[in-house]
């Protein structure tokens, strides 16, 4: 009785550490973490009250209603250089193409209908869905398990100097099926398997509300809650005369790979000169609601064998809200008919993440992000409106040491800290 105790306790033991090895986290995208476009990185996401037309499907949906069509193609790249006790914490960098697309009618004076898309296209891969080793200490935020392609499309109307705008942003799960037989007949014994994956598509609201005032704007974002799911069923069936471990087993997986919390931004934009705008902006992130950091794990044994962990699954997170001040400049050397223009900015980013207990080791301290940027519009080229822009940030975390107060789990103290340098370039047409 006691060895059969002992293997039933090794095998509940083993299983705990595989649930553990599949704990996932609560990460940002790169947009979220660094801006969609030049501009919106240069002004540290300061800019949801004077967002870029072309950019407008992520920055804010309500400046979609802008006369003309503009196409833009930019690129990002962050280095990452994150550390965990004082070394190197192997973090790849976060890099991708950025598609946009505008096109707007001034239906009267008071009038003006527009739409916007914006694409994302991460440089590895086009989804990632990884669970990484729950116990030991991950950037939760900074992970690019994150890295995914995303896409935002949204409609607006401008009525006065009121615009609205709404859409959705669009991104892939993964769902599906293993089957594996392994038989005997006539023939003698064989094994057949059949796998079955999909991507199905995600969708989360984005709204954005405007006021232009003259020399003052306001304005107000929405974007909703996404998660990278996955849910991978395994059905293993064994049929061999004389085997008495006949008979089906079904594994099932689930959980929430990548997540990014559902935001609010309330901003201003205030213009004391036609040459100098000054922009601020506050945004809430409700990290609160992220779901569990680790896959949910259900086993189904029929071989005459009692599995030591038929079921293991994980409480949400305790992460908390967070509210992060933005504020940007611009400056047009020449006016409003200025070549060149010259941002900008500074972000203070709390971290979401409280000091863990348990065996979870999250990695997350509070960011501060300084940013510049500059434009330049070369006039008319063939008929095309054409202007580049570049930006820079570095991004900063603040040195925080995690301490559980238990030295028998692992990871009992660790340190985190390090930065992020980003630089994001595009070329825009505008046909007017």
């Amino acid at each position: 009785m006691s060895g059969w105790t002992s293997s039933r306790a090794r095998g509940t033991a083993g299983l705990t550490l595989a649930l553990l090895a599949v704990a996932g986290s609560a990460r940002a995208t790169s947009q979220s973490l660094f801006g969609y476009g030049p501009r919106d990185v240069a002004l540290a996401q300061a800019d949801v009250a004077d967002a870029s037309s072309a950019c407008a499907a992520y920055v804010n949906p309500a400046f979609a209603v802008a006369s003309g069509t503009r196409v833009a193609i930019g690129y990002g790249h962050g280095w990452t250089k994150l550390e965990l006790d004082g070394m190197d914490a192997g973090v790849r960098d976060i890099a991708g193409t950025d598609l946009a697309l505008q096109l707007g009618s001034t239906l009267s004076e008071d009038m003006a209908l527009g739409g916007a898309v914006n694409l994302h296209l991460p440089n590895r891969s086009l989804a990632r869905i990884a669970f990484s080793p729950g116990t030991e200490p991950v950037f939760v935020r900074f992970d690019p398990a994150s890295q995914r392609t995303t896409a935002d499309a949204v409609v607006a109307i401008r009525y006065a100097g009121l615009s609205l705008g709404v859409g959705a942003s669009l991104l892939v799960s993964a769902e599906g099926q293993v089957d594996f037989l392994l038989g005997q007949d006539g023939n003698g014994p064989y094994a057949d398997g059949e796998t079955d994956v999909s991507l199905p598509y995600e969708l989360a609201p984005i709204a954005g509300l405007a006021a232009d005032l003259g020399p003052a704007a306001v304005a107000l974002r929405y974007r909703g809650a996404q998660s990278v799911d996955l849910d991978l069923g395994t059905k293993a069936m064994v049929e061999v005369q004389g085997n008495p471990l006949n008979g089906v087993t079904h594994v099932a997986v689930s959980g929430a790979s990548g997540y990014v919390p559902a935001t609010v931004d309330a901003s201003a934009r205030w213009s004391p000169s036609h040459g100098l705008r000054l922009m601020s902006a506050l945004q809430l992130a409700r990290w609160s609601r992220a779901p569990s950091p680790a896959a949910d794990l259900t086993m189904d044994v029929d071989l005459g064998l009692s599995p030591g962990q038929r079921e293991g699954r994980f409480v949400r997170p305790a992460y908390r809200d967070t509210l992060s001040p933005r504020v940007g400049l611009e400056v047009l050397p020449g006016g409003l008919t200025s070549k060149w223009a010259l941002r900008a900015g500074y972000a203070f980013t709390p971290s979401p993440i409280p000091d863990p207990k348990g065996f979870a080791s999250p990695a997350d301290a509070p960011t501060h992000t300084f940013a510049l940027g500059a434009g330049l519009s070369f006039g008319l080229v063939g008929g095309v409106d054409l202007r580049a822009d570049a930006a820079g940030q570095f991004v900063k975390l603040q040195t925080r040491t995690f301490d559980k107060g238990e030295d028998t789990i692992p990871f009992a103290r660790y340190e985190a800290g390090g930065y992020v340098g980003v630089a994001n370039v595009s070329l825009e047409g505008t046909w007017r």
